[in-house]
């Protein structure tokens, strides 16, 4: 059976009546958390920025960027450094891998059985692409294909 739309109405008007009543009781709530009113209601900061630091979502995004851009020069600038020569002696086949503690490579080009590749695909793309020959820094993550 279906419901009266009437009393949905009517429930309806009531509901707003009351939100519109707790959403003042709520703020004022709120406000008093975060010391903008005293007790008796007087405003004692009125610039919520005193409180706060508002940021827009462009700005969000322009920080996450950057911050994108810095892990990347980061790696790049880590990738060029030299890396230590490891070596360890695989138990299955008996032979001794030397691995460089930069690239994670052995001699043969090879990563170790420990790296996963799903895992650190997203990291080697990004390092790859900081290696290219024309990498501008404006150029960032958001571009490269994933």
């Amino acid at each position: 059976m279906g419901r009266l739309n009437r009393s949905r109405k009517r429930r309806d008007e009531m509901n707003k009546i009351k939100k519109a009543r707790y959403e003042k009781k709520e703020l004022i709530r709120l406000k008093k958390t975060l010391g903008l009113i005293d007790a008796d209601g007087n405003e004692i900061i009125k610039d919520i920025t005193d409180v706060a630091e508002v940021k827009t979502s462009k700005e969000l995004k322009r920080e996450a960027k950057s911050k994108e851009e810095q892990e990347l020069i980061y790696e790049h600038e880590e990738n060029q450094e030299q890396g230590q020569q490891v070596a360890t002696l695989n138990e299955n086949t008996g032979k001794e891998h030397v691995y460089n503690s930069k690239t994670l490579k052995d001699q043969y080009g090879n990563y170790p059985p420990w790296f996963k590749n799903r895992k650190t695909a997203k990291r080697l793309r990004k390092k790859q692409h900081s290696q290219k020959k024309n990498f501008k820094q404006a150029w960032t993550t958001v571009n490269v294909p994933l």
